[in-house]
């Protein structure tokens, strides 16, 4: 167990990333976990919803603290999301690993496309709550991401944030705070979805991880005002990219 000691520093730096960009950490702890533990990936999974579920918390309680999520918003789109992210986990049951690990590649460097193609900046210009009007047009987009967010633990705030930035005319930091909250509650009904069919986590992993992720998830929302946007991106959408491919290469 001690020697899985370098999971704690990752589970900071990972909770710590998302947070403060306000995406998943499926993007980044299933790559982690497949390519780095090698573990299988219906464990994968599991662990990877168990600590997003801690992460998130975490999270979402400094988000909520700060005020910055839109609660209305926000139980709209769980009520969209649940039934895709159960039958995501279903699904996941009957996936093996290569094509696993081929659809998880495409998602990721999805991912990193959306990053580049997506031009929101990172000011508090906008409303603190959403258009309705615009959300009910556009909840669409919920559908297929709270399905893969149960399928592979990807989240669904990478999705939604450019959408409640353009369309629905959030604050960035109340748009992260949203998307940050609604990972939260998607990544619990996920891991309860997986435990009820049968799928473990890695215990050992969860320990060291849990208490990481707690911490970046306090450091990160501290840093969505003062980060610098485009290295951030940058950075994100380079490692990404090669993580992506990678995981796409092994699965042929």
């Amino acid at each position: 167990m001690l020697d899985c000691w370098f999971i704690f520093p990752v589970a900071i730096a990972i909770s710590t990333a998302v947070s403060s960009i306000g995406i998943g950490g499926g993007a980044l702890w299933m790559p982690f976990f497949l390519i780095i533990l090698k573990l299988p990936p219906e464990i994968a999974v599991s662990t990877s919803l168990v600590i997003q579920s801690s992460g998130m918390g975490s999270a979402s309680f400094s988000c909520v603290r700060q005020k910055r999520v839109d609660f209305k918003l926000l139980a709209f789109i769980l009520a969209i999301a649940i039934p895709g992210v159960i039958g995501g986990s279903f699904l996941a049951g009957n996936l093996k690993s290569n094509t696993m690990q081929l659809v998880l590649g495409l998602l990721v460097m999805a991912t990193a496309f959306l990053f580049v193609s997506s031009n929101q900046k990172y000011t508090d210009l906008g409303n603190e709550k959403a258009n309705m009007a615009e959300a009910y047009r556009h909840s669409w987009i919920t559908i297929p991401a709270s399905i893969g967010s149960g399928l592979l633990s990807t989240s669904m705030s990478e999705w939604l944030i450019p959408i409640m930035r353009s369309k629905l005319s959030l604050k960035m930091s109340n748009a992260i705070g949203t998307g940050i909250t609604i990972s939260f509650a998607v990544s619990c009904v996920a891991a309860i979805s997986h435990f009820f069919m049968g799928r473990q986590a890695d215990a050992v992993v969860i320990l060291w991880a849990v208490p990481g992720v707690i911490i970046g998830g306090q450091i990160g929302p501290v840093l969505t005002k003062k980060i610098n946007e485009r290295l951030l991106k940058e950075a994100f959408v380079f490692f990404l990219t090669l993580v992506g491919i990678h995981l796409v290469y092994n699965s042929y």
